[in-house]
């Protein structure tokens, strides 16, 4: 049997190639004679570069500062003109730090290593959002690549705060690239479902802080002509900030299958395995698992999906399971995570042909 195994990291605890040389190694504890095709998967946020690192894109390295200003070396990925970047590289949650001032933290550095790129000769850059601290709408970004952001005087803002408290006027620069998104995000720029009130309170912003920001991204959503863009709230507005400059805003997960050749890759395959830390409603929304799950339907090849913890079972899959038995405890801990998604995967692949696992 040839199996194919795309699947996401289960944050906290092991990254997505950990996870898929997890199940590698459980279906060939089972089965010495199978093949078995493997890539880490992702859908825009974390893991995204080592998806692409493993299928042919090259590390390029640019100076850059983090959401806090300070000096940092970010890497992206490029395959001759078409560059990745991982925004979180220059404005991930995972980089604030104790006494950072939350609601000031901004994508300057984003914009920084889109300048690198650009000047490196790319045509084509593609914004993997996710996982980001920042909600200054993405002017951060908007500024290094060019942009002019004048206050309510006609004075450069002065970056001492957040940019969405001092932006009146934008000018937007025409670039020599085209830019896309990643998102697995639909969120709007403001209001209920937008930027601020759903990603919020995950960056540490209080309810004050929260609701001023909403209105000022409906303010300068306004100026740049994106309320109401599906996306243009992802990782703070960054996306709404990009599709101003003329990008497009389209599926991370669908995206990055297709740099992979994963169409191809699945036509031979009897089995594809997939999975990440937790099945919910989100993961048939656009997530890396649920858009896997939908193309194997399609080309009529069975499909496993592997978490941490299920809360909402795929039934369109073959088997849907947890990797933690019946009564064990849930742990975060890497080995012990990859020991159990090995387990499952062997147990697996000796009952293949069940609809269900306990």
């Amino acid at each position: 049997m040839h199996h194919l195994v795309i699947i996401d990291s289960f944050k906290g605890s092991v990254s997505s190639k950990e996870a898929a040389l997890a199940v590698r190694q459980g279906i060939l504890q089972a089965d010495s004679t199978a093949t078995v095709d493997w890539s880490p998967g992702a859908d825009g946020g974390e893991g995204t570069l080592e998806m692409l690192f493993e299928n042919g894109f090259s590390q390029v390295e640019a100076k850059a500062i983090d959401l806090a200003g300070r000096p940092i070396r970010a890497v992206y990925a490029q395959n001759n003109k078409r560059v990745v970047i991982e925004v979180a590289r220059a404005c991930g949650l995972g980089q604030v730090e104790p006494g950072d001032q939350r609601f000031h933290l901004n994508t300057r550095g984003v914009g920084r290593i889109v300048r690198h790129a650009m000047q490196a000769g790319a045509t084509e850059i593609f914004l993997a959002l996710g996982g980001t601290g920042t909600t200054d709408g993405g002017l951060g970004l908007l500024y290094e690549v060019g942009a002019t952001l004048l206050d309510a005087k006609n004075r450069p803002v002065t970056w001492t705060v957040n940019p969405l408290l001092e932006t009146e006027h934008i000018i937007l620069p025409k670039l020599p690239v085209q830019l896309h998104v990643l998102a697995d995000v639909i969120a709007p720029y403001a209001g209920e479902r937008g930027a601020a009130k759903v990603f919020g309170p995950q960056k540490g912003l209080t309810a004050t802080e929260i609701e001023l920001l909403d209105t000022q991204l409906e303010r300068v959503g306004n100026l740049l002509g994106v309320n109401g863009v599906a996306g243009a709230g992802a990782a703070g507005g960054l996306g709404g900030a990009a599709f101003a400059l003329g990008a497009d805003i389209q599926s991370g997960a669908a995206f990055l299958l297709g740099q992979i050749e994963f169409e191809r890759r699945l036509a031979v395959a009897d089995y594809v395995w997939t999975g990440e830390g937790k099945l919910d409603l989100q993961t048939t929304l656009g997530k890396l698992p649920g858009i896997v799950r939908a193309q194997a339907n399609q080309a009529g090849i069975p499909c496993v999906m592997l978490a941490g913890r299920v809360e909402q079972r795929d039934e369109r899959a073959l088997i849907c399971a947890s990797i933690h038995d019946v009564g064990e405890e849930v742990t975060l801990d890497s080995k012990m995570t990859g020991m159990r998604l090995a387990r499952r995967a062997k147990q697996i692949t000796q009952r293949l042909g069940k609809s269900d696992i306990s």
